[in-house]
């Protein structure tokens, strides 16, 4: 009895470790979008270069997802730390009347456990913070701080867009 209450004690603390490793869900997905890239708060889909503190951490941004009331988003990155590709996923809490978006939760882990990848989470973290966010016609884009933004846009500028694409929605 006592084997297969210790063998039950270490199933269940793998579990717990593998629940710990991969990125964060949202229930109720219903609406996939990609990133397509860049862009400036001018309204339209002004490209920009890649923010030279995104590039820096060689961060790529994947695919978003929201649930069915379009206020609560998952993004999914990726980024580079000592070497490592560290994996990002963050939960973020949309404000439609005010057109903000603010984080709620986010998790950044390597694939091996080789680096703890807190640097870049922090990095993520901050730059998803609070900001502003526009959405228009199966497109939105959250305007997150960006060191050169002014170079990337214009002088007035100080955000930089990330510009996600509705892909369809999720059976």
């Amino acid at each position: 009895m006592k084997k297969v209450i210790l063998a039950s004690m270490l199933a269940l603390s793998l579990t717990s470790a593998f629940a710990n490793e991969g990125d964060l869900t949202l229930p109720g997905e219903r609406w996939a979008a990609k990133f397509t890239a860049f862009v400036c708060a001018d309204g339209n889909t002004q490209t920009a270069g890649v923010p030279a503190d995104f590039a820096e951490r060689n961060v790529v941004f994947g695919k978003a997802t929201t649930d069915m009331s379009l206020d609560n988003l998952l993004v999914r990155a990726t980024f580079v730390e000592n070497g490592v590709t560290c994996n990002y996923s963050a939960l973020l809490f949309a404000d439609n009347a005010a057109w903000t978006v603010k984080l709620v939760d986010s998790k950044a882990y390597s694939a091996n456990n080789e680096s703890s990848c807190l640097e870049g989470k922090k990095f993520l973290d901050s730059a998803l913070a609070d900001n502003k966010y526009k959405y228009l016609h199966g497109r939105a884009a959250i305007y997150v701080p960006a060191t050169d933004a002014d170079v990337q846009c214009s002088a007035e500028e100080s955000t930089v867009g990330l510009h996600f694409q509705v892909t369809g929605k999720i059976q």
